[in-house]
């Protein structure tokens, strides 16, 4: 089973997500900030998919995206940027990601991205 780690500081998105996700047969991991996700993706593995947000204390999506890529057990993890950032196209690209999505998009979207990478 694929499982996808949701990286984002709101808990209303991580859950609203989370639920959609698993509804659609995928496992979901959850992550309030970079420094928490990299903690969970040391200790329990890679995940198949990441939705990173851009927008979180501690560490951002930016500075968990640079991390990410520097380490080559998780560089390789395809990664779809989740935020709601203007002009996000530009800041995927710079960020290296597999694709990006705004948080307003419908669910179904989402869904339909995530079966891309899993």
């Amino acid at each position: 089973m694929a499982e996808i780690l949701i990286i984002d500081d709101n808990p209303a998105v991580r859950d609203v997500l989370g639920e959609v996700l698993r509804g659609a047969g995928y496992e979901v991991s959850t992550a309030a900030n970079g420094a928490e996700a990299l903690t969970h993706m040391r200790t329990k593995g890679a995940p198949s998919l990441i939705l990173l947000d851009l927008m979180m204390p501690v560490m951002n999506g930016w500075e968990f995206r640079s991390e990410q890529l520097k380490d080559p057990s998780l560089r390789a993890v395809p990664t779809i940027i989740l935020t709601t950032v203007a002009n996000i196209m530009a800041e995927a690209k710079l960020l290296k990601a597999n694709g990006f999505i705004s948080k307003s998009t419908a669910y179904g979207s989402i869904l339909e991205l995530v079966r891309t990478y899993c």
